[in-house]
């Protein structure tokens, strides 16, 4: 499975890249919205991993567009700040930061129904 993983803070996308990689994932990363959305003008993505709030754009925007262009794609929202920023978000699957390699993949099990490492 390939993964975009949108993420600002640097240190947080490699860390949390290498623990996608190191699990068998297939992963892109970008460091903005607009670059995310670059990015998948010309790459099949199956999950997308998004922080709610970035400068340049947020998540749930990206993830809107990102369904309408490419239907199918299942969304795994980050974030540091309280969940009250994204009330229309109640039935998505929001991972709170910061978090662990475990935590991240069972939150990614639980979106795509599978069990992970």
């Amino acid at each position: 499975m390939r993964i975009l993983l949108v993420e600002d803070d640097d240190l947080v996308r490699e860390v949390t890249a290498e623990m996608l990689e190191e699990a068998g994932y297939d992963v892109l990363t970008a460091a903005s919205a607009p670059d995310a959305d670059r990015l998948a003008e010309n790459a099949v993505i199956d999950i997308l991993i998004t922080d709610i709030v970035m400068p340049g754009g947020n998540g749930v925007d990206l993830a809107r567009r990102l369904a309408l262009r490419r239907g199918g794609i299942k969304t795994l929202f980050t974030t540091g700040y309280t969940r009250h920023i994204a009330p229309d978000l109640e039935d998505a699957v929001i991972l709170d930061k910061p978090y662990h390699r475990d935590t991240l993949l069972h939150a990614l099990g639980r979106l795509t129904g599978l069990e992970t490492a």
